[in-house]
């Protein structure tokens, strides 16, 4: 190699080592400013108690009794409907008339704690309700029954969606994010599911079933558990909120058990589904109900809730007919939505 080109190269990499040398003594450098500028601005925002907390995002916002209440946690919320045979659901389209909603159960799943809760409602509590037209158009409302929300629209799915319309608004606007409804003729088939359900009948039923006799603790047969929770107007007491309380007690024993086989039989929750495909109107995606299945199995329940209220007789449903009225607490209401969706009220 000549000397003038050896030269050369010697001064390029001189001047690559200055530059690279340079080039980390002026980002040091900066580097070591703004850490001093963040650590003096730190110190200036302690000593002034100035400080901004980080705060959980708020997921949703509800409104209830005229003030405005927030909940930070993620939560998928479903609507269980009950239907009796009061309609015409499994006649053509144009004849169809949804059956009235006999029970209603709210399923609260909070995704963020990983627990869940149930409400049950009233089907008699008085709220504003769509009043569809066969078409499922409509804007017209009127304060009645929270069951007849499923007896408007031209067809299953319209008369779901009215009823969980009517629910959300009741509630403040909470979201629900899917419905599944099955007509009360079709409980023993979930009750067979599970083996039949063990409870202490808190009524006489012994004018359809000799064996059911108040007091009397047995395992419920497909036929008795369709006896317990639907019937009320051959009951010494026919009331709805007497026949809500034996719905709750059936209910939390079937959940008990149904949780029992979730864990210890594989071919539960396969089996149930199959069962819900063929007597349900949903739309609860596989996603939504593994979702759901995975807190159940793993997560801690909250319970069955239910609002107080006072009951009295009235013709809100405009029909000639005396019919019982259901109006919530707002307190309770309050108190309970709260319970299950962590509820913050904004100052």
């Amino acid at each position: 190699m000549k000397r003038n080109e050896k030269g050369r190269l010697i001064l390029c990499f001189a001047a690559a080592v200055i530059l690279a040398g340079a080039f980390w003594f002026i980002l040091r450098f900066f580097e070591e400013k703004m850490m001093a500028e963040t650590l003096d601005g730190d110190r200036t925002a302690l000593s002034s108690g100035s400080v901004a907390e980080e705060k959980e995002p708020v997921m949703g916002t509800l409104k209830l009794s005229g003030d405005k209440y927030d909940y930070y946690h993620e939560f998928e919320t479903y609507l269980l409907i009950g239907t009796d045979a009061s309609g015409s659901e499994k006649e053509s389209s144009k004849k169809y008339q949804g059956n009235m909603a006999d029970f209603l159960l709210l399923a609260v799943f909070d995704l963020t704690d990983r627990t869940y809760g149930m409400i049950q409602l009233n089907r008699d509590t008085i709220t504003e309700i769509t009043l569809l037209r066969k078409n499922n158009k409509g804007s017209a409302s009127a304060d009645m029954q929270l069951c007849t929300a499923h007896w408007y629209g031209g067809d299953s799915e319209a008369s779901c969606e009215n009823t969980v319309n009517a629910v959300s608004k009741m509630l403040g606007g909470i979201t629900i994010d899917g419905y599944c409804e099955i007509n009360m003729e079709d409980f023993p088939k979930l009750n067979h599911l599970v083996g039949g359900v063990e409870v202490t009948l808190e009524n006489d039923f012994t004018k359809d079933d000799p064996k059911m006799k108040k007091g009397t603790t047995l395992t419920l047969t497909d036929e008795q558990a369709y006896l317990y929770i639907h019937s009320r107007m051959s009951m010494e007491d026919d009331s709805n909120t007497a026949r809500m309380n034996r719905q709750k007690q059936y209910m939390k024993a079937y959940f008990a058990k149904a949780l029992t086989l979730m864990k210890t039989d594989n071919t539960f929750i396969n089996n149930m589904n199959h069962e819900l495909e063929d007597i349900a109107v949903t739309n609860i995606s596989g996603r939504q109900i593994s979702t759901m299945t995975k807190i159940l199995i793993e997560g801690e329940s909250k319970g069955i809730k239910e609002f107080s209220g006072k009951s009295k007789i009235g013709q809100a449903l405009d029909d000639g007919i005396d019919h019982v009225e259901f109006y919530i607490d707002k307190t309770s209401k309050i108190q309970v939505m709260t319970e299950m969706y962590s509820l913050q009220k904004r100052k």
